[in-house]
């Protein structure tokens, strides 16, 4: 199927972009203006069955985060769909990194999170409790707080706020969902939740403000950066289908007296499919992995509460589009968290002893080769050469450290030197190696050491070389 291209890029990646298997950039950039929602939608599903047979590319990942980062490994257990309205085709994108791996980006992560907080407390203030019942979905983010107001201020460090989200109209309404949280006696809760963040920031509240402290908060950014999620690796596209039954009915089409709706949605109608790429279901090991940064106001708390929230968010509401009708569902349990960790430990534990017989093994190939090739030139040192030479030039080729093993041989009857050997050391000692011979001498005054000397300057003698220098 053509795709259509800038002439530049046509000439880099073919016509079709034969030349490119980019995920991302398949998606991103180019288009088939065919493949529209309409009633043929053969266009529409061949251009992303050829999506959908790309493969990610598996970048190196390296381990950059803090010590002080918090992760939640969670397992996506229903098809995934986000940033839909991304990309070149309207209503069909998917939020991928240049890898074209899926990711969901942080604001969504955060945004799961803020809805589960503020769910929790409402629901813990509707059953009119000071604590929310177990049975309660949100239960886990209200644990450790001691009434609602606490729970609240908490929200607002985590999160953020600006102005807006203390708005109160002459009438005593707010639009707000911190005020849809905090119920019908909202104000008391706010009330009591920013003289927390007033002392928490140790802001004095003017007088005329001592009925409404919230008025004197400034705005202020979340304690906690929320990073996008991405997965340990690729889980794979597919295609998936909407089919709208009347298309006619909710559409502009005129009816058969010329108004612009139809009046009735008939069951006469052709069925329309309009295929679109989502990210499939992981299983096993395989996972999510949602980061948490403390910020500088950020304190273990904060990070506690905020990772809680998602974790609570993701298997409550999921993430994404049409999470309504099962997409994007999570399992984000403390049992998936913790197996899942532990298989990564065991991995990374894994691996860290491959590199390690791997580098060890690389060494013990090189030493091997190194020999070789010394041998190799010293075989090749040593051709044509008579007997004599042929020692004169082994001991030539050897380092410092070895010709001091080789002397300090001297005397030795098992593993010493032969008498060719000790004959070329003398030699050596009277030539190339007389600054060696000059430090030995000065040491050899008494034990073994005085041994080999007197040993060297009787074969000196013995050689009819002379005395030793």
């Amino acid at each position: 199927m053509p795709a259509h291209l800038a002439h530049d890029t046509a000439a880099a990646l073919g016509a079709d972009a034969q030349h490119s298997d980019s995920r991302s950039l398949f998606l991103s950039r180019y288009a088939n203006p065919a493949a529209k929602d309409t009633k043929d939608s053969t266009p529409r599903k061949a251009w992303f069955s050829a999506l959908i047979q790309r493969k990610a590319q598996a970048p190196d990942r390296v381990s950059w985060l803090p010590s002080t980062a918090s992760v939640l490994h969670a397992r996506l257990e229903s098809r995934l769909m986000v940033g839909m309205a991304n990309g070149v085709m309207e209503n069909a994108g998917l939020t991928l990194d240049r890898f074209g791996l899926p990711v969901i980006p942080g604001s969504a992560v955060k945004g799961c999170a803020r809805r589960m907080a503020l769910q929790a407390l409402h629901d813990w203030i509707a059953v009119g409790s000071t604590r929310p019942l177990p049975e309660d979905l949100g239960a886990p983010c209200c644990a450790g707080f001691q009434f609602p107001a606490e729970m609240l201020s908490v929200i607002a460090l985590t999160f953020g706020w600006v102005e807006q989200d203390w708005e109160v109209d002459e009438k005593g309404n707010s639009r707000s969902d911190l005020a849809w949280a905090c119920g019908p006696t909202f104000t008391n809760i706010w009330k009591n939740a920013a003289e927390i963040l007033a002392a928490h920031f140790r802001k004095q509240v003017p007088p005329q403000n001592a009925e409404a402290p919230w008025r004197s908060l400034p705005n202020v950014a979340g304690a906690v950066a929320f990073l996008s999620a991405s997965p340990n690796r690729d889980p794979g596209l597919v295609l998936d289908v909407v089919t709208c039954h009347h298309g006619d009915y909710y559409g502009e089409k005129k009816d058969e007296r010329g108004d612009l709706k139809m009046p009735v949605a008939r069951d006469t109608e052709e069925p329309v499919p309009v295929f679109f790429p989502a990210v499939q279901e992981q299983s096993g090991n395989d996972h999510f992995t949602f980061v948490l940064l403390p910020l500088r106001r950020a304190d273990d708390k904060l990070i506690a509460f905020a990772r809680q929230c998602i974790a609570t968010g993701l298997g409550t509401f999921g993430l994404g589009a049409k999470s309504n009708a099962g997409y994007g569902g999570f399992d984000a349990s403390d049992a998936t968290h913790q197996a899942i960790a532990s298989h990564l430990q065991t991995e990374r534990h894994r691996q860290q002893e491959e590199a390690k017989s791997k580098a060890e093994k690389e060494a013990h190939d090189r030493e091997i080769e190194e020999k070789r090739r010394a041998k190799t030139e010293l075989d090749q040192a040593l051709a044509g050469l008579p007997a004599d030479q042929q020692e004169d030039k082994k001991l030539e080729l050897l380092s410092d450290a070895q010709f001091d093993a080789k002397a300090r041989a001297f005397t030795k009857n098992k593993g010493g030197p032969c008498d060719a050997e000790k004959q070329a050391i003398v030699r050596a000692l009277r030539g190339p190696r007389a600054a060696y011979w000059q430090t030995f001498k000065t040491k050899a005054t008494k034990g073994e050491l005085a041994t080999i000397d007197q040993a060297i300057r009787a074969l000196s003698k013995a050689m009819n070389l002379g005395k030793m220098p």
